[in-house]
């Protein structure tokens, strides 16, 4: 082989070398192709969340409690993806969905009660959501929202101290319903409710406004020893059963304009601290106001 041959051999070599190598770089700096979006681990939790399939659900819901578990700051985003998982199951739905709405509430009762998996400073939102024997007594949370939501069955919010507001304006209750010793640090919004059964608000303590304006009751409705920090609007009430008030504090104004006690009455040593008015309250029996 002459002397230039070995040359042209020996170049040949080391520039495919050096093409390959820049080759290899350029392909690792190329950006995605723009039709393969990348999908967050949030995201891919969601839709699997969402599928029929038991198992694959199953599977999201373990990885939603490990995503939450990594970091502080994912606890807050997971709870919005299981509210908005429960938000969109059909009600009734099949006998799997019924299912899941009992594992989905379940999960996140554990993780708004104090004890082991607790979450902090949380907030829920389950607008317009078909809930079945709800069940957070014990819970610790901030803000809580429940406008036009149905609550199927027996419902508990009883030992819960809600940091934030609770507003369920508009909710409907198919059964009895606890409140019994809650805590409500920036009000209660009971606007427009519809309670077919009894409701146990004894001992509760709301430090902001309550507002039960246009409430309708059919049982009995238990407010002893309720303590109200601020204003009560229960203008417009409809009492059907038995509404109890004895040894009831209420520390600002009061309203009970236009309400309804088709049951009886009882205010017994009730304190009323600011302007109570009962203009145009209706009474279907004599006032126990001893």
């Amino acid at each position: 082989m002459s002397l230039l041959s070995r040359w042209l051999t020996a170049t040949s070599g080391v520039l495919t070398v050096a093409a390959v190598t820049l080759g290899r770089r350029r392909l690792a700096s190329m950006p995605a192709e723009a039709d393969e979006p990348v999908v967050s681990p949030l995201q891919d939790i969601r839709s699997r969340l969402r599928v029929a399939e038991a198992d694959v659900r199953l599977g999201g819901l373990r990885d939603w409690v490990a995503f939450g578990e990594g970091r502080v700051e994912n606890r807050q985003p997971a709870l919005d993806v299981l509210c908005e998982a429960l938000r969109e199951l059909p009600w009734p739905g099949t006998e799997v969905d019924r299912r899941w709405r009992g594992v989905l509430q379940a999960t996140l009762a554990a993780r708004l009660r104090p004890g082991p998996g607790f979450w902090l400073d949380s907030d829920v939102d389950l607008r317009h959501t078909t809930l079945t024997d709800f069940d957070l007594s014990g819970c610790r949370l901030r803000h809580a929202r429940f406008e036009g939501t149905r609550f199927r069955g027996d419902t508990r919010f009883d030992h819960t101290t809600f940091l934030g507001a609770f507003v369920a304006d508009g909710a409907f209750f198919g059964r009895h319903v606890l409140f019994t010793r809650s805590v409500f640090a920036r009000g209660l919004g009971l606007r427009g409710v519809a309670l077919c059964g009894n409701g146990d608000l004894s001992h509760i303590h709301v430090a902001g406004p309550a507002v039960l304006s246009g409430a309708r009751v059919s049982g009995r409705a238990d407010f002893g020893c309720a303590r109200f920090g601020s204003e009560l609007d229960c203008s417009g009430v409809r009492f059907g059963g038995r509404a109890v008030f004895r040894r009831a504090w209420f520390a600002g104004a009061s309203s009970f304009q236009g309400a309804w006690f088709r049951g009886r009455e009882d205010f017994v040593d009730a304190v009323f601290g600011g302007d109570s008015s009962f203009e145009n309250t209706r009474f279907g029996h004599r006032v126990h106001a001893d």
